[in-house]
């Protein structure tokens, strides 16, 4: 599964700016697995801010995890979607991450991801965490220095436990984004 933040999602909006899509949004608390899931219609234009309010309304880390490209009302393709899944419905458009819903966006909302990653990405970088020493590597600067990039809240970074993940592709696109 592919874990995009709201920074690498603000990043791939204007390539996905042309279409609609039903978006996969999840929030992961830092204990206790997998969060819900939110299943959304959005115009592509919208699809940064949209994702941004998701990650600025939740207290826990907020990721894009799907995207299916619809030439329908991107709302009612979310309803259909969501009518098939409607035995794990929460609230509002969220839902438990059952394994059928997981196996579905994985079958069906990666392509559109990597597409749009690979264009705004153009180098292929890798989208799997890596620790800070590969991360250090990949930048050409010391683990001193991404630690002081973290701090400042320069980089995107995923804490597990008491270690810090990053994927290479979203704190590249940051970096270009704000021109560091």
């Amino acid at each position: 599964m592919l874990l995009v933040s709201p920074t690498t999602a603000n990043a791939i909006a204007p390539h996905a700016a042309e279409r609609s899509w039903v978006m996969f949004v999840q929030v992961n608390p830092p204990v206790g697995g997998a969060g819900p899931i939110k299943i959304e219609g959005v115009a592509g234009k919208q699809l940064g801010e949209r994702i941004a309010q998701l990650a600025a309304d939740n207290a826990f880390d907020t990721v894009l995890i799907g995207l299916v490209p619809t030439e329908i009302r991107p709302h009612d393709h979310a309803r259909a979607i969501a009518e098939q899944y409607a035995d794990a419905h929460l609230h509002d458009g969220w839902f438990q991450p059952t394994p059928g819903l997981l196996a579905f966006i994985q079958h069906t909302g990666l392509d559109a991801i990597q597409e749009l990653l690979a264009r705004t990405h153009p180098g292929a970088l890798s989208d799997s965490p890596v620790d800070i020493d590969t991360m250090a590597s990949i930048l050409g600067v010391s683990v001193v220095t991404v630690r002081r990039m973290v701090k400042a809240e320069q980089i995107p970074y995923l804490r597990v436990g008491l270690a810090l993940r990053f994927v290479p592709a979203d704190v590249i696109a940051t970096l270009r984004h704000y021109g560091r």
